[in-house]
């Protein structure tokens, strides 16, 4: 268990060094309108990778739980329903390298959580990690009210005033057009996988996390 958990705390410091790479890449590029306060390292996939690095040091069951739960539908969306100017760009470009590479290595980072064995989530686990969600959200929206009112009119961290072009939020935003309130049903997604996560990982041997 040891060494998985150190091969998870280097796969996550990788996918972070990944990530500060690819926007220092991003930056460079003459056609890509660059904000410094628009590529803070607060998006959804961003914290994640950052709390795996965390998670993978300690014995926080609702952060590994979180990691595991939330980390999976947040890179899958991200990789099948990627942000404007992301969804066709040339395979082998700094975009596409950059965004799909870092969140297919987030979706590996989330995966290996459950599969190598350093998460096995249980039904008092999940309570934590909807906190963990829920306060995430909150505080990226106090970041974007702050920087709305300030240098960045545009701030939009955790998406928490909507995402045209993405099928699910926009569907959430019509629901419920209010920035921040309108993403409370992604807590019934998380507590989906968690469903789903809490016997799978029983299976196999061992039948409990240490």
């Amino acid at each position: 268990m040891g060494s998985n958990r150190r091969f998870l705390g280097l796969l996550a410091l990788f996918t972070l060094l990944y990530l500060w790479g690819y926007k220092t890449l991003l930056s460079l590029q003459p056609d890509f309108d660059f904000s410094l306060w628009n590529e803070l390292p607060l998006q959804p996939c961003n914290l994640l990778a950052a709390l795996a690095l965390l998670a993978a040091a300690t014995d926080w069951r609702p952060l590994k739980t979180f990691c595991l739960c939330a980390g999976i539908p947040f890179a899958t969306v991200a990789l099948l329903m990627p942000v404007d100017g992301f969804s066709q760009v040339p395979l082998f470009s700094v975009y596409a390298i950059g965004f799909y590479g870092f969140h297919g290595l987030v979706l590996v980072l989330a995966v290996s959580f459950g599969t190598l064995r350093v998460c096995r989530p249980r039904w008092r686990d999940v309570p934590g990690a909807a906190a963990l969600l829920a306060g995430l959200g909150a505080a990226a929206h106090g970041v974007n009210l702050l920087l709305r009112s300030t240098v960045y009119p545009q701030a939009n961290y955790f998406y928490t005033f909507g995402l045209e072009g993405n099928a699910v939020l926009e569907a959430l935003w019509s629901l419920l057009p209010v920035p921040l309130i309108y993403e409370l049903p992604l807590l019934l997604v998380l507590l989906a996988v968690c469903a789903l996560a809490i016997p799978l990982s029983r299976l196999g041997p061992g039948g409990r996390e240490r």
